[in-house]
């Protein structure tokens, strides 16, 4: 007797979802070798739907009768379910699987790695250099009593850079990185020419102009504006009436020229699938067109309790991925964030003085249901007549991500990254953002 077999003889309804996952990883820690890994990881999630409320228990592992006990003894305790697992049929495919990533060798890892240590140290001799690098794919199915199951086999390939500037008085931590899961889309070389870039930008600290100068974001640093947002766009907080955005769609909330999808088929987005973590097919769902709110993100309970529709937006741990150890809520697949024409360079011309924030300290400080952040910058610099002059220490930036992108952005830039594997974004040059330094 299988797991849905198990669990359907106590309780109404079911549902398993397993996730394969092999590849191999290689890491650097001081610029020396730490350790070359390979994972095979079998987990699964189960949920149940007993006397109306829903449980749910994970594992790694083989193990089916306590995983089935768990899910069944936390439904007792479990949040109402107003929802029913929905029959899988139908299929649509998404490209998610990219052969050559499959061909990446330990070798080829632990050569990037290598020349990434040697390329940042020949200018930089005393910057500490850590390094990691990932391959693999993963396997993720679903079924349900409901009847059906989906399938689907995806890559990833991820890198990260960590330099850290040691000095008396003064320790500065720069980090980078990218997942995707087509080997075309990350180069390590870029990645090592963005360090070395930041590292020659922060050679020095520098006072920031303080009050409220014009603030440009990096596609990294953006997240500071993005993150109300992904909780603003959940149907479960519109529908609970904490998101500013509730009773907004059709209105113009944002600058014009302000324009997000979020897009789960796009071919090879590091979020892309066929299917979200509840087996509903993924869509392209416009979010906001030229400023003007058009929907919001659902899974299927929070589409029960809105009397609507589930957009393929059921994810596991939300906005920015738990694994399957986590229950679905309403998150972004792939937000895809409409570029603007200007170059970096044109942006920090524009701006002449004021500050770039590239990374942030507590993320999520101060009130993200309202689009209040305050933050203290952990890699930025400081413009001053259209260059960089060094960069800042000791500074924190506050302001509201809803003013910010409705009232504060100038321009944005041409060229859109991935970032945290979550959206794709230009840089953005905007004002109201209050600065302070200590």
């Amino acid at each position: 007797m299988g797991i849905l077999e198990k669990a359907s003889a106590k309780a109404k309804e079911a549902e398993l979802y397993e996730e394969r996952r092999e590849g191999i990883s290689v890491s650097f820690r001081g610029g020396e070798l730490e350790k070359v890994k390979s994972e095979a990881v079998l987990g699964r999630a189960l949920r149940v739907i007993v006397d109306g409320k829903l449980g749910f228990a994970s594992t790694a592992g083989e193990e089916e009768d306590s995983l089935v006990k768990a899910a069944l003894a936390s439904a007792a305790h479990g949040d109402p379910a107003p929802f029913s697992f929905p029959k899988l049929e139908g299929e649509r495919k998404v490209e998610v699987l990219d052969p050559e990533v499959g061909k990446l060798s330990p070798e080829d890892l632990l050569a990037w790695g290598e020349e990434t240590v040697r390329t940042i140290r020949k200018e930089f001799p005393d910057i500490i250099v850590d390094v990691s690098l990932s391959r693999g794919e993963t396997t993720v199915r679903i079924a349900n009593t409901a009847g059906g199951s989906r399938e689907e086999r995806r890559s990833y390939f991820g890198m990260s850079i960590e330099a850290q500037h040691v000095k008396e008085g003064d320790i500065w931590l720069l980090w980078v990185g990218k997942k995707v899961r087509r080997r075309a889309d990350l180069s390590p070389e870029e990645l090592t020419a963005q360090v070395i870039r930041y590292l020659r930008w922060g050679e020095r600290v520098v006072p920031p102009p303080t009050g409220r100068p014009p603030v440009l974001f990096t596609p990294r640093g953006a997240i500071v504006l993005y993150l109300p947002l992904l909780v603003g766009f959940s149907g479960l907080s519109v529908y609970l009436g904490t998101s500013p955005l509730k009773g907004k769609l059709g209105e113009k909330e944002f600058d014009p020229r302000f324009t997000v999808f979020d897009d789960g088929t796009l071919p090879y987005g590091p979020r892309s699938a066929s299917f979200d973590d509840e087996g509903i097919p993924t869509g392209r769902l416009p979010l906001v067109e030229e400023g003007v709110v058009k929907n919001f993100y659902y899974d299927l309970r929070a589409a029960a309790l809105a009397g609507t529709e589930p957009t393929g937006n059921g994810v596991k741990g939300g906005f920015f991925g738990g694994g399957f150890r986590s229950p679905p809520s309403p998150g972004p697949r792939n937000l895809l964030i409409a570029p603007g024409e200007a170059s970096l360079e044109d942006l920090i011309r524009e701006m002449d003085e004021g500050i770039i924030v590239e990374g942030v300290l507590g993320l999520g400080q101060g009130n993200v249901q309202s689009g209040a952040f305050s933050n203290n910058v952990s890699t930025g610099f400081v413009v001053k007549g259209g260059k960089v002059v060094g960069r800042l220490k000791n500074t924190m930036i506050a302001g509201n991500a809803y003013e910010v992108l409705r009232n504060g952005l100038k321009a944005m830039g041409a060229k859109a990254e991935w970032c945290f594997g979550v959206y794709r974004s230009p840089a953005l040059l905007v004002e109201k953002v209050g600065i302070v330094a200590r």
